[in-house]
């Protein structure tokens, strides 16, 4: 009977996938929902056209996409004559068609087949960084999208799907500079977090953590009167609570709990203490069973300025029912914790008005403004289109064409400014 236990052991053992495999087929389906998906195309052609302008291979249906955009530029936008409606009706149509077409080239054509962007844009300038190439260019521009998002808390530029396309083809090279290597993989190890693939965050944030571990210190960045260690620690930090977050997902509770100790041990030695801090630590003493020095941290936490006298009460309770190892579920283990630790941060911070004051900034120019309005009238325009039209159009089966094409004129609406698009937390569609 044991000698069968073992070979059952064996048997089940086998057809377990490691983590590694789990990883690689999380990456194959990252790769096919980016390839698969509508909102995407309007970006993902636009940078194709550009680099495959004046070459021999370049698509004839990207191409003719951007041209059916641009002739949406010159078209009036009210008080329209009879003829001057169909000519707008006629313009969409088109621009519905062409959408459907170039969707079916880019399932099959990618940009990195062409010369980057740079080599376009600058043919007689070296490249901007050591180690240039596609994949240093996606990174380059995940990162000026992620400024461009956080810029525009109006939500109008569409950058959550650029940022997380841009990142998943930016995979680091070892003759990158080590600081954008390391930054990287964690911009990758968070993106793949955030959407769900776990396998695939932990293999970017385990590489991510070990060599920002081993990085000499003095490649880290000193920025804003910090010092190098301060910048490798603050690095550490975030890296450590963000592959904890994401083992937490993955059922993996003790090595959750061990980075979050790291981590707390990184914000030590930058000197950090506030209510997150002594949230953290009361939970690592609980799960270690150092009971009394978790009700200090609960102590600490009940002091600070920032809480309410309820909350205060609160928190003082469960550190006194800690010491006594009562039954009573301690209040970091319940969902009220994030409100009382959220209420109180915000208060340290100067409380939500100079939070929004700081997030928005002065109002921007119009310049900002122009292009948004245009692509509201396209977003108009299209989704004013029926499917029954592209199709016809397209010259292809109404019973072909009806899913792809409700799936495409929807994703170029949202993609323009409407409707309810694809969030960060489900990738592009």
């Amino acid at each position: 009977m044991a000698a069968l236990s073992l070979v059952l052991l064996a048997v089940l053992g086998g057809c377990r996938k490691t983590d590694a495999e789990r990883a690689a087929e999380e990456r194959a389906e990252i790769e096919k929902k980016l390839r698969d998906s509508y909102a995407l195309v309007p970006y993902r052609a636009l940078k194709l056209t550009f680099r495959a302008q004046g070459q021999p291979n370049a698509p004839e249906e990207i191409a003719a996409l951007w041209k059916a955009v641009g002739e949406t530029r010159s078209l009036p936008e009210k008080n329209l004559t009879e003829e001057e409606a169909r000519l707008v009706a006629k313009s969409y149509l088109d621009l519905g068609v062409a959408f459907y077409k170039a969707k079916k080239t880019l399932e099959k054509r990618d940009e990195d087949e062409f010369p980057l962007l740079w080599s376009r844009w600058m043919p007689e300038e070296p490249p901007p960084l050591p180690g240039y190439d596609a994949a240093q260019e996606h990174a380059v521009l995940s990162v000026i999208w992620q400024v461009l998002d956080s810029a525009d808390r109006g939500n109008r530029v569409p950058a959550s799907d650029l940022v997380f396309y841009e990142l998943s083809r930016a995979t680091p090279g070892p003759a990158w500079m080590p600081a954008l290597r390391v930054g990287i993989r964690g911009s990758r190890g968070l993106a793949f977090c955030e959407t769900g693939y776990h396998y695939a965050a932990e293999e970017e944030l385990n590489a991510f953590l070990t060599e920002a571990e081993t990085l000499p210190l003095e490649e880290f960045p000193a920025l804003h009167g910090t010092t190098h260690e301060q910048s490798r620690e603050s690095l550490l930090a975030a890296g450590y609570f963000l592959r904890a977050w994401n083992r937490m997902a993955l059922k993996r509770e003790r090595a959750a709990e061990d980075d979050i100790e790291r981590g707390l041990r990184s914000l030590e030695k930058l000197g950090v203490e506030n209510e997150l801090t002594w949230w953290g630590w009361a939970f690592i003493h609980f799960r270690r069973e150092r009971y009394e020095e978790s009700a200090k941290s609960l102590d600490k936490l009940a002091a600070s300025p920032y809480l309410g006298e309820k909350e205060r009460q609160e928190v003082h309770a469960s550190a006194e029912e800690m010491r006594r190892h009562g039954d009573k579920v301690p209040i970091f283990l319940q969902a009220r914790a994030a409100l009382i630790l959220g209420q109180a941060l915000i208060a340290r911070a100067g409380g939500p008005e100079k939070i929004v004051v700081t997030v928005l900034g002065p109002e921007r120019g119009k310049q900002v403004y122009a292009p948004i309005a245009w692509m509201d009238r396209v977003r108009q325009g299209v989704g004013g289109l029926s499917v029954d039209k592209v199709a016809r159009g397209a010259g292809e089966s109404l019973e072909a064409a009806r899913e792809a094409g409700a799936k495409g004129l929807e994703a170029l609406k949202q993609k323009l400014g409407g409707g309810s698009g694809s969030t960060a937390e489900s990738g592009p569609k």
